[in-house]
């Protein structure tokens, strides 16, 4: 993500010995993004960081003035959706209300002002739903049909059943596709935690255009995933077997503007760690950070390769049990790519 400095319009009031203002925001998500509920939203006034929840006001003393307040929610790719920005005046013993409503769309930005606010992308969503649902009604009346017209012939004898022609065999059959090869066995490199065990099963992930693949536990898909990040593809990795699970990996590529030294990786490494975050440093071409506290995080960036070089950075959150399977996906992809 881009980083961004945020103004502080306050600190010239400092000090001030008069009655002081308050701002009080109020962060809701919709219903139809309830998964955005798994995620704790993110406020921040005159560039500091308040501690901040759903559906709960969120009240914060301020000097009167101007002040800016900015609110987004933290997500897989992109790492921040409804990002909004409002600069807003608070007078002497005024309390500001605020609302900041998160969209629906996660390519929109967030709604913030005085509320009541509307979901941003509602309408567009709720006409995907509608067209969803008649698509559904539509395959269930041809089920119907199909079904009927079975019975039909059913009931018809087999003298009165037409005799359906039989396709025509091709001149030469297609050949079958190719099977995924195992991804190359190199010496785990371990960023921490598990990794592989030699044997155990695991399902290659090869992407179209991907200088290299990279295994996960055998139940696990992927699949392609829009990104704000300019020039780069994304995927989003989970556990088909066990879709509820909570455990999600993104995966995101991009190449390095040459000559990709130590300032270019600096700057794309800062631009995929959120603010506040502070990923310590694993070796020169690759920092990381990881946090256990309700959930396992993993986040990785990691650089590699000659012309072009490339970035490769990761988001693994799961459950804390699961953390495991997490670590072994993210150590392969450092050791597929060193």
């Amino acid at each position: 993500m881009h980083t961004h400095q945020w103004p502080s319009y306050a600190t010239e009031y400092y000090p001030y010995q008069g009655e002081a203002a308050a701002i009080t925001v109020t962060m809701k998500y919709s219903p139809l993004g309830f998964l955005l509920g798994l995620f704790t939203p993110v406020l921040v006034i005159d560039g500091q960081p308040i501690p901040a929840g759903w559906r709960r006001p969120i009240a914060t003393t301020v000097v009167p003035g101007q002040h800016h307040v900015h609110a987004h929610v933290p997500y897989l790719i992109p790492r921040r959706i409804g990002k909004a920005d409002l600069v807003v005046t608070a007078m002497p013993g005024q309390n500001v209300d605020l609302e900041y409503r998160a969209p629906l769309i996660v390519f929109m930005r967030g709604a913030l002002g005085a509320g009541p606010q509307k979901y941003p992308g509602l309408v567009a969503s709720i006409l995907l739903l509608v067209v969803t649902l008649l698509l559904a009604l539509c395959s269930f009346g041809g089920t119907l049909v199909m079904n009927r017209y079975a019975a039909q012939l059913a009931s018809t004898s087999e003298a009165d059943r037409p005799i359906p022609p039989l396709p025509e065999l091709p001149e030469s059959a297609p050949p079958l596709p190719n099977l995924p090869e195992p991804a190359e066995e190199r010496p785990a490199r371990r960023l921490t935690g598990a990794t592989f065990e030699p044997g155990e099963k695991t399902f290659t992930m090869r992407f179209k255009d991907w200088p290299f693949a990279f295994r996960t536990p055998p139940t696990w898909g992927c699949l392609g995933a829009r990104t704000d990040i300019p020039d780069s593809k994304a995927y989003i990795c989970v556990d088909e077997g066990d879709p509820g699970s909570g455990k999600r990996l993104a995966v995101l590529l991009r190449a390095c503007p040459a000559p990709c030294g130590a300032k270019q990786q600096n700057t794309l490494g800062k631009n995929w760690f959120r603010a506040g975050e502070k990923p310590r440093k694993f070796d020169a071409t690759t920092k990381f950070l990881e946090v256990e506290k309700n959930r396992y995080q993993l986040v990785m960036s990691h650089f590699f390769g000659t012309e072009p070089k490339w970035q490769v950075a990761v988001d693994a959150t799961a459950p804390v049990k699961a953390r495991s399977e997490m670590q072994k996906v993210v150590n392969d992809i450092l050791t597929q790519t060193s």
